[in-house]
Formats: C-alpha cells, sequence, structure tokens
C-alpha cells in the first residue's frame, strides 16, 4: 500500500490533530507569498532533529528558497512532521521538516522545487532530483533529473562554519550518498537541505531461539543519520497513528512544506533495553539475500500491509542480478511461496561507484516494472504475483511445482537437448500461446521468451514467468531479452512488438521439437560454435561502428540458421506446420497467437496432450 499525506499542526505526547482544510488553504496562501515569517531563519541541522522510530522514515528534506516550497513527485508518501532537537531545551522551537516514508512500493522520491530563489531578476531553472533508495545497503542514489548542473555538499560531521567537499553533478549523472545531512546549490545559491537515515533494521528469528537467547541492545544514541529505537514493551511518544485516508494526493499544492511557530513540548523516545531477536546487520545490509534455509525475518513497516516474516526453505536458482528460493510468506499462510530478490551489487560494481548507481537505478526500475505488470494478471499459465518489497527489490510469486525448460538433468539433457516429446511441444506451445494472447490483449508485450522463462511439468502444462523485461506495445524496447530470441524486423527498423513474442516461442519451439540444442548454451566461450551478441550494439553505429558490424553480422548468421531450421519442417506436420508460420521473416505475415489458439481448439489432434508419446 502506498503512503500517505498527513498534516500535523501539533506534535505532543497524547495526541495529533490534523489541519483544517480552510487552514491549510490559508497556509499554503501564504507560503505562495513568502509569508510564513523567520521560523528558519535559525534552525538547527537536521542532523539534530529527533525521527519518530516506528516508521521507515528515510528523508528529511527542508527547502532554502525565498517561498519555501517544494512538489514532490510522490506526494502519497510524504508528510510535514514538526520535530525537536535530539537535545531540546523547554523554550527550543519546532522545526518544520517534509518526512519521506519508503513503504513496500516505493523504489524513488522525486523532488522538484520551483526556481524562485536567485537575486536577479531574470527567471531561475526548477531543480528536480531524485532519489532512489539502495536496497543493499543505507544509502541512496541522486540524480539529476534538471537541465542544469547543481552542487552538492556534506553538511554532517563538520564543525559549524567549516567548508565540506563539494561535488558537481551535471544533469542526467548520479551519485551514491551516505546517511547524514546533504545540502543542494544551483548557481551559487543554497535550495535544498536534506537529511538521509538509516534503514530501519529487519529482524533475524534463528530456528530454536527463545526469549532467553534474546541479545541486549543498549547505550544506543542517535548519531548521524541514525533513527531512534523503542524498546518492545514500551511505547513511543509518537502522534497517534489516524486510519489512512483516501484521495490525497491528488492536489497539485499538496506537497508544499511549511514551518510553523512552536506549539508543544519536546518529544522524548526512550532508549532501547531489550530486543527480541536478533538484528541483521551484515555486510551486505540486505536480510533476504543473507537469510540462511530454515531461517526467519521479520520485516517491519510503517503500515500493517508492509509487515510481514519470510522463512527461508530451499534455494532454487542464483546469479550476479538475482537470487530466487521457496520461502514461507506470512501473507500466504500454508503455502510455499517463490522469492525472487534483485540483486544491486556484483564485482563490477564494488569498485566502481558510478557503476554501481547506474545498477541500483537500472535493477530498480526492472522490479517496478514487474510489480506493475504482473500485480493484475490472473490467468493459469502465468505465474501468480501475491506481490512485492521495494525495500529489498523483491517480488513473492507462486510457487509452481516445475522446472523451467531449460533445468539441466530435468528438461535439458545430453547435448543440451530437450528432454520430451511431441506431445510435451503441443502442450508448452498451447499454453504460452495462451499466456501470451492474454498478455498481448491487455496491452503488454513479454520481451523475454526463452526456455528458461517457461516452466512446465506434465501435471500443470507450461506456465510463463518473469516479466522483468515487459513492456507496453505503445512503448516497445529498443534493448533487452535474450540476442537468440529477437527477430529478424529488428535489424531492419529496430522494431519490437507482440510479433517479436511469437517470433521468440518459434524459436523455443525449435529446440522443444529437436531441430535445435538449447540455444542459449551458444553464448559460452567454449562452445564449438560460439555465437554471442549484445542486443544493444546492434544499431550503434554511431557509438561503435566495429561492435556494430560484429553485433549484425552474428545476428545474421544466427537468423540464418533459423531460417534453415524453418525450412526443414514438415507442412503436413500440424505441429512444425504451426512453427513455420511463426518464424516467418516479416513480421507482417507471422501468425498472431489468437491464429495458433484458434488452430489448436478446431483440430482435436493438435488439442490432445498426453504424457505418453
Amino acid at each position: 500500500m502506498m503512503g500517505d499525506i498527513r498534516e500535523y499542526s501539533e506534535v505532543s505526547e497524547e495526541k495529533t490533530e490534523p489541519f483544517s482544510q480552510s487552514e491549510i488553504e490559508m497556509r499554503l496562501q501564504n507560503a505562495r507569498h513568502g509569508q510564513l515569517g523567520d521560523s528558519t531563519s535559525s534552525t538547527v541541522s537536521l542532523d539534530k532533529l529527533v525521527v519518530p522510530p516506528d516508521e521507515d522514515i528515510r528523508i528529511l528534506m527542508r527547502p532554502l528558497t525565498r517561498d519555501r516550497s517544494v512538489s514532490p513527485g510522490n506526494q502519497e508518501v510524504c508528510r510535514w512532521l514538526a520535530l525537536h532537537a535530539e537535545v531540546a531545551e523547554e523554550e527550543q522551537s519546532e522545526h518544520k521538516v517534509l518526512a519521506v516514508t519508503q513503504t513496500a512500493r516505493d523504489i524513488s522520491f522525486s523532488v522538484r522545487i520551483p526556481g524562485a530563489w536567485a537575486e536577479h531578476s531574470s527567471p531561475s531553472p526548477p531543480l528536480w532530483c531524485e532519489l532512489y533508495y539502495d536496497p543493499a545497503s543505507d544509502n541512496q542514489i541522486l540524480v539529476n533529473r534538471s537541465h542544469v548542473p547543481f552542487t552538492l555538499s556534506m553538511l554532517s560531521l563538520l564543525p559549524a562554519g567549516s567548508p565540506g567537499e563539494e561535488y558537481d553533478l551535471n544533469p542526467a549523472s548520479s551519485k551514491a550518498l551516505v546517511p547524514g545531512t546533504w545540502r543542494i546549490k544551483v548557481d551559487g545559491s543554497e535550495v535544498l537541505d536534506f537529511r538521509i537515515l538509516e534503514k530501519r533494521p529487519a529482524r533475524l528469528r534463528l530456528p530454536s531461539s527463545d526469549s532467553s537467547s534474546a541479545s541486549t541492545v543498549s547505550d544506543m544514541t542517535v548519531s548521524v543519520g541514525k533513527r531512534s529505537f523503542v524498546a518492545d514493551d514500551e511505547e513511543p511518544l509518537t502522534p497517534e497513528k489516524k486510519p489512512r485516508p483516501t484521495g490525497l494526493g491528488n492536489n497539485k499544492d499538496d506537497g508544499v512544506i511549511m514551518f510553523l511557530p512552536p506549539k508543544t513540548n519536546p518529544l522524548v523516545f526512550p532508549l532501547p533495553t531489550a530486543e527480541k531477536g536478533k538484528e541483521v546487520a551484515t555486510s551486505s545490509g540486505h536480510p533476504l539475500l543473507d537469510l540462511q534455509a530454515d531461517e526467519t525475518v521479520e520485516i517491519a513497516g510503517g503500515c500493517e500491509l508492509d509487515e510481514y516474516t519470510i522463512t527461508k526453505r530451499e534455494p532454487i536458482a542464483a546469479s550476479s542480478l538475482s537470487s530466487v528460493f521457496t520461502a514461507d510468506y506470512s501473507k500466504v499462510p500454508g503455502n510455499v511461496i517463490v522469492v525472487k530478490v534483485l540483486k544491486t551489487r556484483t564485482n563490477l560494481t564494488a569498485t566502481n561507484e558510478a557503476l554501481a548507481a547506474r545498477n541500483v537505478i537500472h535493477q530498480a526500475d526492472i522490479w517496478l516494472r514487474e510489480l506493475q505488470y504482473q500485480e493484475d494478471l490472473q490467468h493459469k499459465s502465468i505465474v501468480r504475483l501475491y506481490g512485492g518489497d521495494a525495500r529489498f527489490l523483491s517480488l513473492y510469486m507462486e510457487h509452481v511445482d516445475a522446472r523451467d525448460l531449460a533445468a539441466q538433468g530435468v528438461w535439458r539433457v545430453m547435448g543440451d537437448l530437450f528432454n520430451g516429446n511431441r506431445w510435451d511441444g503441443r502442450r508448452i506451445l498451447h499454453d504460452i500461446a495462451s499466456a501470451l494472447n492474454y498478455i498481448h490483449g491487455r496491452g503488454l508485450i513479454h520481451n523475454d521468451i526463452k526456455p528458461g522463462n517457461i516452466l512446465y511439468s506434465r501435471e500443470r502444462g507450461a506456465v510463463l514467468c518473469d516479466l522483468g523485461l515487459s513492456t507496453y506495445a505503445k512503448n516497445p524496447p529498443t534493448t533487452g531479452g535474450t540476442p537468440w530470441y529477437v527477430p529478424p524486423e529488428y535489424i531492419a527498423v529496430k522494431q519490437r512488438g507482440a510479433p517479436s513474442d511469437v517470433w521468440a516461442l518459434g524459436v523455443v519451439m525449435l529446440y522443444v521439437t529437436g531441430f535445435t540444442p538449447f540455444p542459449d548454451m551458444r553464448g559460452h566461450r567454449r562452445h564449438p560454435k560460439h555465437l554471442h551478441w549484445q542486443i544493444s550494439k546492434v544499431h550503434q553505429h554511431h557509438r561503435d561502428r566495429a561492435g556494430a558490424a560484429d553485433a549484425v553480422s552474428s545476428m545474421r548468421q544466427w537468423l540464418n540458421e533459423v531460417n534453415v531450421m524453418r525450412n526443414k519442417l514438415d507442412h503436413r506436420d500440424k505441429l512444425e506446420l504451426l512453427i513455420y508460420d511463426m518464424l516467418a521473416p516479416n513480421p507482417n505475415l507471422r501468425i498472431t497467437t489468437k491464429d495458433i489458439l484458434s488452430r489448436f481448439n478446431n483440430d482435436k489432434n493438435l488439442s490432445k496432450f498426453s504424457a505418453e508419446g
């Protein structure tokens, strides 16, 4: 569930009352005219503000512009909070800041500030930046989405008035930021202060742990980037939780930050005395990737829907980009699920800060796309998605008791040949064509049909998975996917779409019917017929003419091989005729998934599936 915008006029030990709509409108009007007084003229550092411990607040923001307003890109996860300094005196002022909460749906937070800070009369360029949450650390990746460069400086851990190290961030560039307070300046003018906070730690519950073995945490203090923690048996003195209102976040003025005069006593949070379980604190900082078999991790959240437990069972697959394993999930009691976690740390990114930042953004975008495209799909031949968590780039899916068509020793045997019969082929083609017809009817393209993304058992049939590269048909991708399954029209006109999925399934069927060994093995350097290319290089003539020529040459070689196999298909065999029509070089003449299903429906022999060959 997405967060909400809650407006607090007072923060006290007992109760928090929301602003009335008339008061909000009045304050917004004052903000537009810069009439909020001087409450920000002597504000303390964001580092000294105490943060409520019971929610996933990841960013505090304070604009430094004259109109003191900001428009968050995602208004549903923002709220105005009146916070006191860590060492508060009775007469000390409150400090009104924008608190950004990361929910299980948020991969980033975008903020815009109008260009109204410059002293000269000419219009100032607006500031637009985006902060991506890194699931493997407490860092966040700042991306400059503006059309102008800005300067970034670290304010934490520095004596008052001392100059900090500054970084120039050009448009579209990014930088990984550690927890602490940072400042953005544009054209020499101070525009925004923001503080990055550390994540709330997940708790690891060991299989045989009990209360007597619980670890003890003491003498914890609130330091730079740190939040306050509360003992399990004590209630934090935080605003009373209210039901999440609906319909908020649509008003264009909801994102204005206002600084209010002091009205309440300082907030005080008790320090922890004991914790149930063990806090996960590993080198990667990623509790789901660090989880061992039979261990349970407790995930806390800002709302009930964001709280759950995961108990790891058996590993399924692991690569440099993801880890997949079975688990028990408290939101789906009694059922084993499949957990897929996208990784943001590789051997390459470990020593390359720029590459690491780009990888976080890339993986986060893939996670969001797969979640959005798959969560509403309901088809027996498509893996069901139960949910996901942006905080860990994890997806929680139906467990299908089947292995993919590329599984060595199961469906792929000696010589990389398919270990099945003609009836298996018919079942696989029918089920995946049905799944593709369903998603094509919803305006989606899968873009990565291959044996590894098709689960199959003779009891369940074929099931399509991994929609991480899916796109809407109106916005087809130019790159992405797996080389051996990209259609010929990509070379000529850079075209991808529903016919591309049909072509890819046709290549899969060449493998399933025994006309070719597992195509992906051609990419291994030791393969006797090694053949590999990068899809992205096929159209990079202006950047890398030699690389593009090699990619095009390799792709054409493969397409010629596919065409040779196509010409060997027997037109008297209904299944082979279908494959022949799926591999038509002209996408306009290529059979559609609807027509494939129609042939199955009109031919009893095609639609007769049997486990016996």
